[in-house]
């Protein structure tokens, strides 16, 4: 019984811990090694080998991290030498206020003359350390004209909180910190990335570079990715694609179309210099369900999503009460959830089969042990 006991909790325990790490840990951002860098999605990628003296510039980004206008986002840096020994440690932030709902930024780093030859490994953790409960919270404070007579009498408090709506606090963690609206780095969602590059010698380097490319006279504009944000979606709500292109030509203008079941759905001019990519952001609604493929005029890239049943006037009620509470805190336990993937599900069938597997046993046990018990 004991035995059973140990084994019901130790699986309990084990579901417990993956639903955790679940919420927070989300997949992993995006990282460039970079020549240049002119914006957001826009930027010029480059080999992995630096010799002593050269400079290391990496593009990192991470996604949907605006809420109600506002944005916190830290971002580290840690290299290990071939040997496994971390050589670097480096933090970024980035604190705004605007609508933007992506953030990157371009770290730099210049590789000294200690440093052995061979490859590095670049590890980057990026966290969105938004309290959107207390963020709410404030702005509810603000609404309510008895608190906000408070406010007015009390001037350091005023200043900060004017201070936090115009500008976040103006780039100042202590005092985001001290009005609560950034969360510790235990609780905020993390995305993780990997990158690898090498330390050579530049006789090394300058022999293992190709050949320097020829720039045609003409633009060569090729889609190099694409990403749709839902796979299901209810009837007229957003899907948002995105579509990553990448010019091998002479700088020019091209035109990137949308095409959904065969026909346009949307088109956007993009210019580019030599080397440069770009991602371009579609949004689309559909209000008829089925599927819907999604690809690119000249590419073989194709995706897919699709538009859900309507389940009629309930589900409808539902979907707006659940939009009308979008400030409540539970809103915010809610927002730091993540899809439940392939793996989820295997590891839920397999914890569920140890369980009854274990019960059987269990079971068969106590049954040999009372025909014992009867026999003798």
């Amino acid at each position: 019984m004991k035995g059973w006991k140990r084994s019901t909790l130790a699986i309990l325990v084990l579901l417990m811990w993956f639903s955790f790490s679940a919420v927070t840990v989300a997949s992993a951002g995006k990282a460039v090694i970079v020549s240049d860098v002119k914006g957001l999605h826009h930027y010029v990628p480059v080999g992995s080998s630096f010799a002593h003296g050269s400079t290391l510039k990496v593009y990192t980004e991470m996604t949907n991290v605006n809420y109600d206008g506002f944005v916190f986002v830290d971002f580290f840096f840690i290299i290990e030498d071939p040997l496994g020994h971390v050589v670097s440690m480096d933090h970024m932030d980035v604190n705004r206020r605007d609508y933007e709902d992506d953030v990157y930024v371009v770290y730099t780093k210049s590789i000294p003359s200690w440093w052995k030859y061979g490859k590095y490994d670049l590890d980057i953790y990026a966290y969105n350390r938004l309290n959107k409960a207390k963020i709410n919270e404030l702005e509810r404070k603000v609404e309510e004209t008895r608190n906000l007579k408070e406010l007015f009498d009390n001037e350091d408090a005023f200043k900060d909180m004017e201070d936090f709506f115009e500008t976040a606090c103006g780039g100042d963690r202590d005092n985001l910190e001290d009005l609560g609206v950034i969360k510790s780095f235990s609780d905020s969602i993390e995305e993780i990335t990997h990158i690898s590059f090498f330390v050579q010698r530049e006789e090394e380097i300058e022999k293992e570079a190709p050949p320097e490319a020829k720039v045609t006279g003409e633009t060569k504009f090729t889609v190099t990715d694409m990403q749709i944000d839902k796979f299901t979606v209810k009837p007229d709500e957003t899907v948002s694609i995105s579509v990553t292109v990448k010019n091998e030509g002479v700088r020019g203008t091209e035109k990137i179309a949308l095409v959904i079941n065969g026909e346009k759905e949307a088109e956007e001019s993009v210019t580019l210099d030599y080397l440069a990519s770009k991602t371009l952001h579609f949004t689309v609604k559909k209000s008829l369900p089925g599927q819907y493929k999604v690809t690119v005029p000249g590419t073989d890239i194709v995706k897919q999503f699709f538009v859900e049943e309507s389940r009629g006037e309930g589900a409808g009620n539902s979907s707006s009460t659940l939009s009308a509470s979008k400030r409540s805190g539970a809103e915010e336990s809610q927002g730091s959830c993540l899809p439940i993937h392939v793996f989820d599900i295997a590891f839920v069938a397999i914890a569920i089969f140890v369980f009854v597997i274990t019960l059987l046993r269990f079971r068969l046990r106590s049954k040999q042990l009372s025909i014992s018990r009867f026999y003798r």
